[in-house]
């Protein structure tokens, strides 16, 4: 199937629908959240321990077979993890954000596909039994980009408007506007100096304006949708669709 065949009627449902089980099921499970989040598959985003916080506009999506995890992990201290997500940032499928310590995502962050950040070894390499084991705090800039495939390892910082290249892995720090890569990953470019970058916020500026596109949009795509060749697409899909 090429594209979604439902009738408008009917994503307008599967969006009410959408939101209201973020509200009912996923809302009460973070410790904080701001305006405006939106979860693309609700049901395949596993929330997990407590402070978890989340911003204003954070849009978290998320893919068949491909969940998303934010979990908290108590640690040795009789203490747990912490997670702050800030505004404006998107989250794609297949993130795991795991936290025995404390993890920062600052505004305006985009985070591809099936990227890992975690500030715990989660066991020592001498005593296996021990968990969480060695931690430290990760901070992740304002307007950083993360590839896909990337790791953030314990201790990191990455410096504003740096981006990170498709699977690396980060165990050191990287310095604010350089593009890193590599295992380990580490700075083979300078950002251009003076160039002004877009930030995600801009989307926002105008929120109703924001809203009134996106369900245009929705009826632009969909307003030729009839329901029977939906039906008949679902159960008899042909290379056309």
């Amino acid at each position: 199937m090429r594209r979604d065949h439902k009738p408008y009627s009917m994503r307008l449902l599967v969006n009410f629908v959408r939101r209201f089980y973020t509200r009912w099921r996923l809302h009460p499970q973070f410790a904080s959240v701001g305006g405006g989040l939106e979860i693309i598959g609700p049901h395949r985003l596993e929330i997990w321990g407590e402070d978890i916080h989340v911003g204003d506009n954070v849009h978290i999506q998320t893919s068949r077979g491909q969940m998303s995890r934010l979990c908290t992990w108590p640690n040795e201290t009789g203490g747990h993890g912490r997670i702050d997500i800030g505004s404006h940032t998107l989250l794609t499928p297949g993130l795991q954000i795991v936290s025995a310590d404390h993890i920062t995502i600052s505004d305006n962050v985009m985070i591809a596909s099936r990227v890992y950040i975690s500030d715990s070894d989660w066991h020592e390499i001498y005593d296996r039994l021990a968990s969480p084991g060695p931690r430290a705090p990760v901070h992740i800039g304002e307007n950083v980009w993360l590839g896909e495939g990337v790791k953030i390892c314990k201790g990191v910082t990455i410096g504003k408007n740096s981006v990170i290249g498709a699977g690396s892995v980060v165990t050191k720090d990287i310095p604010a506007n350089v593009i890193a890569v590599g295992n380990p990953a580490k700075p083979v470019r300078e950002l251009e100096k003076g160039r002004p970058i877009k930030k995600r916020e801009a989307m926002f500026e105008d929120i109703k304006k924001y809203d009134e596109t996106n369900r245009y949009l929705n009826y632009l795509n969909h307003k030729s949708n009839g329901f029977i060749a939906w039906v008949r697409q679902i159960i008899l899909p042909s290379r056309k669709g």
